[in-house]
């Protein structure tokens, strides 16, 4: 019988690679996780657990050698209380949690792995052939930061197999490992992206496998916008469908904005494999918070189509669309408070989505900066009702001109010519036209002059803007087995990467 798509499946938001204080890495366990409910349907907080062959490291990375083995005794120490907490928390804060430690390789790459259930054993191995062997069909292995490529802890093809594998991480903190020409480039002191090590590489090489992004983050913050994020297509928000959809490689990466991707060939979804099949009914639907620049569906790794959504604005009475409430900027040294309410006149709001970062860490040796991490939840939300929310957060100035530290919530609304947002914050009433937004763009108020914090309201995105349906018939395969794949990409640089659909004639 065919196989159709399960018209009620949804998608579920991931992060399954991130850490915090277990091992090497900032902030508590029970703070990660609190964080992590915020924004996410199921996440995981990895420890950093084995290193086979850090031994062939010569003297001059002493340092490395002896961060990474005192987080290795800290979990191995604290592991089953770890995952008796893991237990409590999930319940607590009602978020899927996976738990997962990290196996590191010169030879074989670094990997993740992962369990069903809170059965986790603490595994090391000489060889990647051999840890496979100690896990079950309960677990996953994940490879990720692949783009450092054969023996510079990242992938290493020649022992890469789906069993227990059916997805690797393509980005993250570290950057982006999906090919070559990508916008997100690996800058760390490990190295940057070889043309071995991509994703393209390896379907090239005719390895069946889908893709994810993670944070990899390393100050207790899973989820952290613009790190790195998973989605997963399933038909319930439970750990057992979404583990289904991770064997399934029903799975796609994303930057940090909630790209609703659903990409299918003949009602079948992304990771999947179609036999005996020369017509490809392809559909492709996209849904989003902002604007879409343009969609690639990709055959064998060429472009095939360049899609567009419905840019055009119109001059209704109606306005649907999204904005975005920005704060932050400011001095680097400076901590500020906030303490918010968005109130929308006329209209309602339809939709919102947290855009809360974390401090950008990701070494051990980088400076602290302690102030989230002595408060549980730094940034929180709460959605009052259809057309009211409030907000607390704390920020400081911008890490860097590439390390953004300000914070968004971005909200989709419904409303008219009279619509307007009454904005508190701190104190202080502000009140901005939906219209004005519209026509002259985004609103910045600078609550104490010039070199301190910031608000900024929009941009308006309209809601032509922010969707994609299209169908699209090929008839023509060009091989024995064809791969397709798409990529969503943002004008404001959001993207997202779908798991391949492999088409047999």
């Amino acid at each position: 019988m065919k196989k159709m798509i399960a018209i009620n499946k949804k998608i579920y938001w991931g992060d399954l690679h991130s850490h915090c204080s277990i091992s090497y890495g900032e902030g508590k366990l029970e703070s990660a996780i609190q964080r992590a409910a915020q924004q996410l349907d199921f996440c995981s907080i990895t420890g950093h657990a084995f290193w086979h062959d850090m031994n062939q490291l010569s003297n001059k990375y002493v340092d490395i050698k002896k961060y990474h083995k005192k987080g290795f005794l800290k979990l191995k120490k604290n592991w089953p209380k770890i995952i008796d907490n893991l237990k409590k928390f999930e319940k607590k804060y009602t978020i899927n949690i996976f738990p997962s430690y990290e196996w590191h390789s010169l030879k074989f790459g670094d990997h993740n792995i992962y369990s069903k259930d809170f059965n986790l054993k603490l595994k090391n191995a000489s060889n990647l052939q051999k840890l496979k062997k100690k896990l079950t069909k309960n677990h996953l292995i994940i490879p990720h930061h692949i783009g450092y490529g054969k023996n510079f802890r990242g992938i290493n093809w020649n022992y890469f197999s789906k069993s227990l594998s059916p997805f690797v991480e393509i980005f993250s903190m570290h950057g982006c490992s999906i090919d070559e020409k990508n916008s997100s480039p690996m800058l760390h002191e490990m190295g940057t992206l070889s043309g071995i090590g991509t994703a393209e590489y390896g379907w090239k090489k005719n390895f069946k496998f889908g893709v994810i992004g993670s944070t990899d983050h390393h100050g207790g913050y899973p989820g952290s916008y613009g790190d790195g994020m998973v989605a997963a297509i399933a038909e319930k928000n439970t750990k057992e469908e979404i583990w289904k959809a991770f064997k399934k490689r029903n799975v796609y990466a994303l930057t940090g904005d909630k790209i609703n991707l659903r990409f299918t060939i003949n009602d079948q979804e992304m990771g999947s494999e179609i036999k005996n099949c020369k017509k490809r009914i392809i559909k492709i639907k996209v849904n989003s918070m902002s604007s879409i620049s343009h969609v690639i569906l990709f055959k064998n790794d060429m472009i095939f189509k360049l899609l567009y959504s419905n840019s055009q604005n119109t001059d209704s009475e109606l306005i649907q669309g999204s904005i975005r409430l920005s704060w932050g900027w400011g001095r680097k040294n400076k901590i500020i408070k906030w303490n918010g309410k968005v109130i929308l006149l006329n209209g309602t709001i339809t939709r919102l989505d947290s855009c809360f970062r974390g401090i950008p860490k990701l070494d051990p040796d980088q400076k602290k900066q302690n102030y989230l991490n002595v408060i549980d939840l730094p940034h929180k939300c709460e959605i009052i009702d259809n057309h009211s929310f409030k907000f607390t957060s704390i920020t400081s100035g911008n890490y860097s001109l590439k390390d953004p530290g300000y914070q968004s919530i971005n909200f989709k609304i419904k409303g008219d010519v009279m619509s307007k947002i009454n904005l508190s914050i701190n104190d202080r009433n502000y009140q901005i036209k939906i219209r004005e937004i519209i026509k002259s763009g985004s609103k910045v108020i600078y609550p104490n002059k010039w070199l301190n914090e910031l608000i900024k309201i929009g941009p308006f995105n309209n809601i032509n803007e922010l969707f994609l349906n299209k169908k699209i018939v090929d008839n023509n395969p060009l091989y024995e087995t064809d791969r397709y794949r798409v990529e969503v990409v943002q004008h404001n640089g959001h993207r997202a990467w779908s798991s391949p659909i492999w088409v047999t004639q």
